[in-house]
């Protein structure tokens, strides 16, 4: 078995189906590739439609009673796979026919991480519950649809299997219009899809379009099951295959669509506090990256720049005293961003110790970046110059 398909669902039947139907239609020997779907305590009768289910490939149903979180719906999954390869496709995708092949052929090598494009989206079906940035959102595409009626109580299909069948539903797919997204496309635009220079490529990571060697996730670890609420436990495993030097790889070319949905985020807290757990998981200095994504006071390039400057310091450890600062001062700063109030710490700083430091930095190595930073961050926090040491009035 070449590839293993994990697709975790809950309460999606009817995107599910599209789904399955997508890969009833791949270009790919149906023999080579095994489809796992965890219907993870679902009460919208899941478990009947994988019962009936047509599928030309090996269509494997793994029911969990009550739903722990999507990590621990993947890990049973990966647990029952059997393929060399492991296909993320979460619930609400439609692929592209040729998407598994295209999968499998860029596994190239054994350290192969490769990210999918995972930003197409499209409305198959409409909601009479979807949100108010959906709604507009529709507005944009409903003259796609010209012939639909819409209902205020029930759910209303605007792509058909026929369309699934044929492919014809990639005409009424668009991008995600998010500021991420923009973001993540300068640094394609920058870097390439080789993302030559970049130093954060886990960030390309979504399971919604991704696959990676099933022994490399067992060597390191599977999802993070203690990240239960929405969000960044596609993150987690990625920044551990990176940490293990894998090599990511984006591609483009690989396309899968999100069918549009009612949102799962019931808070924004959910969020916020699945990334203040990823920065106290990855609290050292060599996850630097991390900690300044994820402060949010830094723009792309300078996060990379900054990160650029810290790869030549992390030689040696002659300078590990400084950069342990700097993470104190990136996880103050994400707290104030995330309007917690700050305290800062008793113990006393050198501070002309610290400015020698940085000095030195400056004249062994003309680094600039990772100065500015580190000044512009003590003077937001403790509201002091570090070249004069002078409290700003």
């Amino acid at each position: 078995m070449k590839a293993s398909i994990i697709v975790p669902s809950y309460n999606a039947k009817e995107r599910l189906h599209y789904n399955l139907l997508s890969l009833n239609q791949q270009d790919y020997p149906f023999d080579d590739f095994e489809v796992i779907v965890i219907d993870n305590g679902s009460t919208d009768n899941t478990l009947e439609l994988l019962k009936t289910f047509k599928a030309n490939y090996s269509l494997i149903p793994v029911r969990i009673e009550q739903n722990r979180g999507i990590a621990y719906g993947r890990n049973q999954g990966i647990v029952n796979a059997t393929g060399d390869i492991l296909i993320f496709h979460d619930s609400d995708m439609i692929a592209a026919k040729d998407y598994v092949r295209k999968h499998i052929e860029a596994h190239q090598d054994d350290h192969s991480v490769i990210c999918g494009l995972f930003w197409k989206r499209i409305y198959s079906f409409y909601y009479p519950n979807f949100e108010p940035f959906h709604i507009e959102k529709f507005k944009t595409h409903a003259h796609k649809y010209p012939n639909k009626q819409l209902s205020n109580t029930e759910k209303t299909t605007l792509i058909t299997k026929g369309q699934i069948i044929n492919g014809s539903f990639m005409d009424y797919a668009f991008d995600l219009d998010l500021h991420l997204i923009h973001s993540l496309k300068e640094i394609i635009n920058r870097h390439g899809e080789s993302l030559s220079g970049y130093h954060s490529p886990w960030r390309f990571f979504y399971t919604n379009n991704s696959s990676v060697l099933r022994k490399n996730v067992l060597d390191i670890g599977t999802f993070d099951d203690r990240i239960v609420k929405y969000g960044y436990e596609d993150y987690d495993l990625a920044i551990r295959l990176h940490k293990s030097e894998h090599q990511f790889k984006l591609r483009t070319d690989i396309v899968s669509v999100h069918q549009e949905h009612p949102t799962n985020l019931t808070s924004l807290n959910d969020s916020i506090e699945n990334i203040n757990y990823l920065c106290q998981k990855y609290n050292d200095i060599r996850s630097l990256d991390i900690q300044l994504i994820f402060s949010g006071r830094f723009s792309q390039d300078e996060t990379n720049a900054i990160m650029g400057d810290i790869l030549k310091l992390r030689h040696s450890n002659e300078y590990d005293d400084l950069l342990s600062v700097f993470l104190q001062l990136l996880h103050l700063e994400r707290k104030r961003n995330f309007g917690n109030k700050i305290e800062l710490s008793n113990e006393v700083l050198n501070w002309p110790e610290i400015q020698q430091k940085l000095s030195a930095l400056r004249q062994k190595f003309g680094m600039r970046d990772f100065i500015e930073a580190f000044q512009r961050l003590v003077k937001r926090i403790y509201q002091m110059d570090i070249l004069t040491e002078d409290v700003i009035t």
